[in-house]
């Protein structure tokens, strides 16, 4: 009796669930042109028309892939596009085509709308060599993460822009691959995600670019900018693979005098600022991470509550995407005496600050710097 009652109970819960999913077939997905034509984004699908078909198709026959799309009222977006070369619109599609391999099918948000989602490192279907520079085979990736008291989804991309997600999520059919899996069709194609953007200028997202660039564009950050340029590190930190930059602003440097630093000193400073061989992006950063610098030395993260924090340093600006990896802005020099003692909260305590982590031979110019 009971056995039967069991599966009378399993037999209800399962009629339930294929009565949900039928009633999802009355709107079933489309193709991502049309998708995005008849949702008022025709400008933004004329982008993927006129890039090179291997984008599209790409998108086509993918799976879980999420596209950023800017709709048509953004005309001082818009009125350029006819004038971009196809180079420039491949690079726009690819750079907004993000395939989301961080967690299974059943996790996608259907809702990108809700508050403090989790943050996300999501890798594009940009891979152009000339303006990609992360490693054999890697291509660039973009940072969506909650910001804000409503931690509304917002989008981090080139040029230190971040761009906010303003509706809910669009299905779209993702092509040949749902016919391959044990699901039905019609459903799958809902984990796939049109999600739209809008930014206070007007602005796609922007395409990563080399460093020395990124950074002049940031007036707080002209002192680092001058170092670089003094110490000649612009070519080894731009042509680098796979780096972050911790950008000290103007103000950290306001207790060094560097006309008085010898160009061994700076670029001991600046190379303790410079993590090899890792793209830091912030959703992937670890509390008690150390990581490797170009000065020979490492760093040690922090993640707390109040923020992140490299060796006391606490970021101020995370996820400026960049040609070759990411940039975070700090308040203060990694290791220095005005770097903040990160607050010790949960188990993981107050991770270690100081110029302990410095290697020996950096260590001793730092010191000479700070004096």
């Amino acid at each position: 009796m009971v056995l039967h009652l069991r599966h009378f109970i399993i037999t209800m819960i399962l009629c339930h669930i294929l009565l949900a999913l039928s009633a999802a077939t009355l709107v079933p997905a489309d193709t991502l042109i049309n998708t995005v034509q008849q949702n008022g984004f025709s400008d933004f699908a004329s982008i993927y028309q006129d890039a090179d078909p291997s984008i599209l198709s790409s998108v086509d026959v993918g799976s879980n892939f999420i596209i950023y799309a800017t709709n048509n009222t953004q005309s001082a977006v818009n009125s350029t596009l006819g004038r971009r070369s196809t180079t420039q619109k491949t690079q726009i599609a690819a750079m907004c085509s993000v395939q989301n391999t961080a967690s299974s099918s059943k996790k996608l948000r259907f809702k990108r709308q809700q508050a403090n989602s989790p943050a996300a490192v999501y890798q594009s279907l940009l891979s152009d060599p000339e303006i990609v520079n992360l490693g054999p085979g890697v291509n660039q990736s973009l940072v969506e993460k909650p910001v804000g008291d409503a931690g509304v989804p917002t989008v981090f991309a080139g040029a230190g822009k971040a761009v906010p997600v303003v509706d809910d999520d669009i299905p779209f059919d993702g092509g040949i691959s749902s016919s391959s899996l044990s699901l039905s069709p019609i459903f799958f194609p809902l984990d796939t995600k049109l999600a739209t953007n809008d930014s206070a200028n007007n602005s796609l997202l922007e395409i990563p670019g080399p460093i020395p660039n990124t950074l002049a564009l940031f007036p707080n950050l002209s002192n680092l900018t001058a170092l670089l340029t003094q110490s000649n590190l612009v070519g080894p930190v731009s042509e680098a693979a796979g780096i972050t930059v911790l950008a000290p602003e103007d103000s950290a440097f306001a207790a060094v005098n560097t006309s008085n630093l010898t160009d061994e000193q700076i670029v001991a400073i600046l190379g303790q600022h410079v993590i090899v061989n890792y793209v830091g992006y912030s959703p992937l950063l670890k509390d008690g991470q150390v990581l490797n610098t170009l000065a020979n030395g490492t760093v040690t993260v922090a993640v707390r509550d109040s923020g992140i924090y490299f060796n006391g340093a606490k970021v101020t600006a995370a996820d400026i995407i960049v040609e070759n990896g990411v940039v975070h802005t700090v308040a203060s020099l990694v290791g220095s005496e005005d770097g903040e003692n990160p607050p010790a909260t949960g188990a993981a305590g107050r991770a270690g600050l100081g110029l302990k982590t410095l290697g020996f031979a950096a260590l001793s110019m730092v010191v000479a710097a700070l004096l």
